[in-house]
């Protein structure tokens, strides 16, 4: 194992985690992600999460839930020796989580677009009427769409006003006043998408339903097995909210331009086990045309008057532009799906 603990701290690590969850620790090797622990009881992964124990148990129970209702390919939670999903170490909380060998997953055929479609849906299905235990904390994200890019639209008009006053102008504001029109255009057409496909409909259903969301259903959150499996992981964010979000997250991460031929494919995957209507594709558009990447850089240069690196900021500029005409991509085909 090597990495940012050094040798004494690992051994800390190591004695922690075997005596709280009463396993025998094999190897262990840090990553991005975590430290990846072979035990005698299979693969985990020990990793610091930035919530409390209320916020924990809510995560914990969800996995519960999801596997006890017949959707097993999915990681969950261990517990210590006294009844606790959690440890502390160092003053911040920790989890072990199941985790397995593979790879991460993509879609690079028509088969692995379905496949995965038909995984989201049945995960979905699964994680409906989710009620936590007693004693946690509820993540609920229930209608908050509209009023978001409403903010959005507003906000980048604002920025725009303020670039444009500017006497002497950074690369920043050229930047942004170079794009600013677009998404702003953007901003106003998500808004008008998602009032007109029936999106407070979908989420009082949601709501009616307990229907608990992944909230990252994406790349490293999905491990594709030797067998050809997909092991499910990482809910961390896990919230209540409408399936159409992680079909977002899904087609965002999985969706790159050698996979748009395949984007069909996960729709119709999703739909032969439960069925997506016509707005369900357009709130899905919707979301995706909102420039929440864009908006969240030059809201931060503009609007929080963070300190910040002015070098790095024009990178996550440039890389927003990149990811926000990808989505905008993923939408077009949407489009196409729908007629």
């Amino acid at each position: 194992m090597s990495g940012k603990h050094g040798k004494f701290k690992r051994r800390e690590i190591r004695d922690l985690i075997q005596k709280e969850y009463e396993l025998k620790i094999h190897n262990m090797h840090e990553g991005d992600k975590g430290i990846l622990i072979y035990t005698n009881k299979g693969n985990k992964i020990f990793k610091r999460v930035k919530k409390d124990e209320a916020q924990v148990l809510f995560i914990a129970s969800a996995y519960n839930h999801i596997k006890n209702r017949g959707f097993t390919n999915i990681s969950s939670l261990c517990k210590t020796r006294d009844d606790k999903y959690y440890t502390r170490y160092d003053g911040n909380l920790y989890v072990l989580e199941d985790s397995m060998k593979g790879k991460n997953f993509s879609i690079a055929s028509e088969e692995g677009g379905r496949k995965i479609g038909e995984i989201l849906a049945r995960f979905h299905i699964a994680a409906d009427n989710f009620i936590p235990v007693t004693g946690s904390r509820a993540k609920v994200d229930w209608g908050r769409w509209i009023d978001k890019i409403k903010v959005q639209s507003v906000r980048l008009k604002k920025f725009k006003e303020i670039a444009q006053e500017k006497s002497l102008r950074t690369k920043i504001d050229n930047m942004f006043l170079k794009h600013a029109d677009q998404y702003i255009k953007k901003a106003e057409e998500a808004y008008i998408l998602l009032r007109n496909s029936c999106y407070m409909e979908k989420v009082y259903k949601a709501m009616q339903t307990n229907q608990l969301c992944h909230k990252t259903f994406k790349k490293h959150s999905l491990i594709l097995l030797d067998d050809g499996d997909i092991f499910v992981t990482t809910m961390e964010n896990c919230s209540y909210d409408i399936i159409e979000t992680d079909l977002v997250s899904l087609m965002e991460s999985c969706i790159g331009s050698k996979a748009l031929p395949y984007l069909e494919s996960v729709i119709q995957g999703y739909s032969c086990i439960k069925p997506l209507d016509a707005d369900s594709i357009n709130i899905i558009r919707a979301l995706l045309l909102q420039p929440g990447r864009f908006y969240k850089i030059v809201n931060r240069y503009y609007g929080k008057k963070r300190n910040y690196n002015e070098y790095e900021l024009i990178k996550k500029m440039e890389r927003s532009l990149r990811k926000e005409e990808r989505r905008n991509e993923i939408a077009k085909k949407l489009e196409e799906v729908i007629k």
